[in-house]
């Protein structure tokens, strides 16, 4: 973590019925600036505040809210930033965690990926590789591959807000 940010943890005790009180810990960081951000970084004028939240402050839009999460358009999801082409429709799937989920990007290169320290454990940010716009985050080995049959056991997590889809 840079300088400017700051680690915060908060601890409660929480009974689970059929369970004993259990202590839940929470870690979140003040940081979410994009790191290595820079001032030449062009955002589009059209982009909403949510947008520009998720896309440049790393902001996460609350779950089941996404305008894409239950699309069965078919087409192709370029960012809203920068209008990369990103994902096909056809890697889509429902993966039931609140955002829209992938099994793939477009083509090799289209993402970038970033280890996130924000959290705890450290997850795998996605984003944008021409803009370098926040899209979410990439989890492997949930068992995706054998529950739905799919190509691959990879999960990306994307935020709707930084979408936006073109349809076939």
């Amino acid at each position: 973590m840079n300088k400017l940010s700051k680690l915060y943890v908060f601890t409660q005790r929480r009974t689970f019925t059929g369970r004993g009180p259990i202590a839940v810990t929470r870690y979140w960081s003040t940081s979410k600036k994009m790191s290595g951000e820079s001032n030449d970084i062009k955002w589009n004028d059209a982009l909403t505040p949510l947008q520009l939240m998720v896309l440049r402050d790393k902001a996460t839009e609350r779950p089941n809210t996404g305008a894409y999460l239950h699309s069965k358009e078919p087409g192709v999801y370029h960012c809203a930033n920068c209008d990369t082409p990103l994902y096909s429709s056809n890697a889509k799937f429902d993966a039931r965690c609140g955002w829209p989920a992938f099994y793939e990007e477009i083509s090799p290169g289209a993402i970038t990926y970033h280890r996130d320290n924000s959290l705890m454990p450290a997850r795998v940010e996605i984003c944008c590789a021409r803009c370098g716009g926040h899209l979410g985050h990439v989890f492997e080995g949930e068992g995706w591959k054998q529950l739905l049959n799919l190509p691959k056991d990879t999960r990306h997590c994307v935020n709707s807000a930084s979408l936006n889809l073109k349809k076939d």
